[in-house]
């Protein structure tokens, strides 16, 4: 009986020690008693790599593979640049899909919808407001400035409205006038002259007040014309003096800016009219305001007087 019960205990010591082993066998897939990266743990990084790489490859689905998205939560459906992410083409910091002022010049300041601010409250925005702070509830001018008489109610003073009986509504410039892109003025000038007389000032003030706003690709070419007497030679330079001093005008008088306004003169040789009656001659002697492109500049157009065109 004694020696049943002395193998029994052997038994019992021997497989404890199978079992203790085991248990050493089975140590987590992560340990490694010498410090070193397992087999298993570069497995896992690999397989990470691969879902990545092959299974999580556009998860917000904007067309931008999810390694290359800088945006990885873009809503659904929204359109998004190179990079993943919302556009704002303005950029002014407000997504396209939340601006209600798409259209922002660069670099003014905006508020959550994307708009410019206007700190008065007179319906005339910052960059506009030649008179920041006006009292609330003030009736302003285009420029943010307190009315003083509006005849023609299109807002703009009386004393700037260069056309005060615009009709009712209709929609004007800052100079009050309805915007075109084309002006012609048959201004007179004085006999081998190309200064502007003092009263034709008010005609061609009126005239030019009419040209729209410029865009930033545009430009003002204005071309000087004459009648047919006298010679060419003598006719085109004094075009161009002609344009010269409209130009000068202008920029003085309506505050157009003259690295936006380009001359030309053509002398004798674009006329509109016969040049064998006064009526048609008068006619032929003319400015023309015309907006176009800059890229549409003709090539013998200049920013200021070629010297050849100066009154020796």
């Amino acid at each position: 009986m004694k020696s049943v019960t002395a193998l029994a205990a052997v038994a019992i010591v021997f497989f404890s020690g199978i079992s203790h082993a085991q248990e050493q066998q089975q140590a987590p897939l992560n340990y490694n008693s010498s410090g070193m990266e397992s087999d298993a743990q570069n497995s896992i990084v690999s397989r990470d790599a691969e879902i990545v790489e092959n299974e999580y490859k556009d998860l917000d689905q904007d067309g931008v593979a999810d390694k290359l998205d800088h945006c990885l939560n873009t809503i659904f459906g929204v359109k998004v640049d190179s990079k993943g992410c919302e556009l704002d083409s303005d950029q002014d910091g407000v997504f396209d899909r939340l601006d209600q002022c798409p259209d922002t010049a660069p670099g003014v300041k905006v508020n959550v919808f994307g708009c410019e601010g206007d700190d008065d409250s007179d319906g005339v925005v910052n960059s506009k407001d030649q008179c920041p702070e006006t009292p609330l509830g003030t009736p302003v001018d285009k420029v943010g400035c307190k009315l003083i008489g509006d005849s023609d109610k299109d807002g703009v003073n009386d004393n700037n409205d260069q056309c005060p009986e615009t009709p009712a509504g209709a929609v004007v410039n800052d100079h009050g006038c309805e915007p075109v892109s084309f002006v012609l003025t048959n201004i007179v000038f004085d006999f081998d002259k190309h200064n502007i007389r003092d009263d034709q000032q008010p005609i061609l003030k009126k005239d030019a007040a009419a040209l729209q706003a410029l865009k930033e690709d545009e430009i003002i070419l204005i071309t000087g014309h004459t009648d047919w007497k006298g010679k060419q030679t003598y006719n085109l330079p004094l075009s161009w003096r002609r344009a010269n001093s409209c130009k000068d005008f202008i920029v003085e008088e309506l505050g157009n800016k003259a690295d936006s306004i380009y001359i030309n003169g053509k002398g004798e040789l674009e006329p509109v009219a016969t040049n064998r009656t006064d009526e048609g001659r008068q006619m032929n002697r003319r400015i023309e305001f015309k907006i176009m492109k800059k890229d549409q500049v003709p090539a013998d157009a200049r920013l200021d007087l070629p010297t050849e065109m100066v009154k020796q």
